[in-house]
């Protein structure tokens, strides 16, 4: 417990730092390389190791999507890249098809697109609200509402869970410990706009009435990523997707829940509720 809780100190200290630098070209280095470890681990998970080719293939291919979806000079050729990508993949199968099979190929390409797509959620909504001055708080409104529901899910889950949510596959989870997920992104929420509005709101507020229940429907969507991940690994037989985190796995058992969490704000923020006032 010591070893998990120094390390998220570790994390969460240098993951302020990183998002108050407020560098656009940071922002998308710093995904193209967790998307690229990410996908590395998943790979590694699905024991598609000895296929070399197909799987740095799609490791160098998803440090490429972050730049393709937010450089402007780069997207309008982001079609033909994705199409290019899968023909290569294809061409790949044909050319190792005694080794190589479907499964590898899909989840392979699926995971090289998906996952720093996903992440990249993070940083199109600090460009929405950048011109809010907001970005920065917006960054870091996704990660804690994710992480912190996490965190309270597992501990009510530990001292107060009774009831099992989904046995088999996360036989730890408990219906107790989602609800104290949920609460705890609501006050996390809470504690944010309290501090932004109070500190640093200038010609713009934030909503307490839309962040407090978007957060706390962020923490619904993390237990969704979270699971989505154990299914995963319970069918590949491991216990983390990898050991970069002392005490929490690798990139995917810290992102999991992000993945989810990121897109399901970015599209609420971005086409249901805004956030300021």
């Amino acid at each position: 417990m010591l070893t998990r809780i120094l390390s998220a100190a570790i994390g969460i200290v240098i993951g302020v730092l990183v998002i108050f630098i407020d560098n656009f070209w940071l922002y998308t280095v710093i995904i193209a390389a967790i998307g690229a470890i990410g996908v590395w681990e998943l790979t590694r998970a699905v024991r598609c190791t000895e296929h070399k080719v197909l799987r740095w293939y799609c490791i160098c291919f998803s440090a490429v999507v972050p730049f393709m979806l937010n450089v402007d000079a780069l997207r309008p050729y982001m079609l033909t890249v994705y199409m290019v990508f899968v023909m290569v993949l294809l061409l790949i199968m044909l050319a190792e098809h005694k080794t190589v099979r479907f499964e590898h190929i899909a989840m392979c390409g699926c995971g090289a697109l998906v996952i720093p797509a996903m992440l990249n959620c993070l940083v199109w909504l600090w460009m929405s609200y950048s011109e809010y001055s907001l970005g920065p708080f917006m960054v870091m409104y996704i990660l804690f509402c994710a992480w912190f529901g996490d965190s309270g899910a597992y501990f009510v889950g530990t001292f107060l869970g009774k009831h099992k949510l989904c046995p088999q596959i996360s036989p730890k989870k408990t219906v107790e410990g989602l609800i104290g997920g949920i609460l705890t992104s609501g006050i996390v929420a809470a504690v944010f706009c309290l501090i932004y509005n109070s500190f640093f709101a200038a010609d713009y507020t934030v909503s307490y009435a839309v962040l407090i229940p978007a957060g706390m429907a962020a923490s619904f969507a993390g237990v969704l990523g979270d699971l989505s991940a154990s299914v995963i690994k319970r069918q590949y037989d491991i216990k983390d997707f990898g050991n970069l985190m002392p005490g929490h796995g690798g990139v995917l058992d810290r992102f999991d829940s992000v993945l989810f969490v990121a897109p399901f704000l970015y599209i609420l923020f971005r086409y249901v509720s805004p956030v300021v006032q």
